[in-house]
């Protein structure tokens, strides 16, 4: 089996990742480097928590192209779309703390 490093952007455009140089993964912070009114303590457990739903978000795209059984397919596409949506509504939390 392949090993494949599907942490980092391979181009696809995907908002959730980005390339350093090292090639590991990162999310967007940009938005929470500049959150004020939010501590430092629940600023880290907002981030990890975004962490977490990017990398899941990216497992399961990841898994629904290598599915070749629509049921499959479909189970990890909606999967994906959960975990998308809980980022985009910890981001908005993110952006409305500001």
């Amino acid at each position: 089996m392949q090993n494949k490093n599907y942490g980092s952007d391979s181009g696809s455009g995907d908002p959730f990742f980005r390339s350093n140089p090292s090639g590991s993964m990162n999310w967007n912070t940009e938005a929470a480097s500049s959150a004020g009114s939010i501590d430092t303590k629940d600023l880290s457990i907002l981030q990890d928590e975004m962490h977490s739903e990017a990398l899941l978000y990216k497992k399961c795209t990841v898994y629904a192209d290598q599915f070749t059984d629509q049921q499959l397919k479909n189970v990890a596409t909606t999967a994906a779309e959960h975990h998308r949506k809980h980022f985009d509504s910890l981001n908005g939390y993110l952006n409305s703390s500001r």
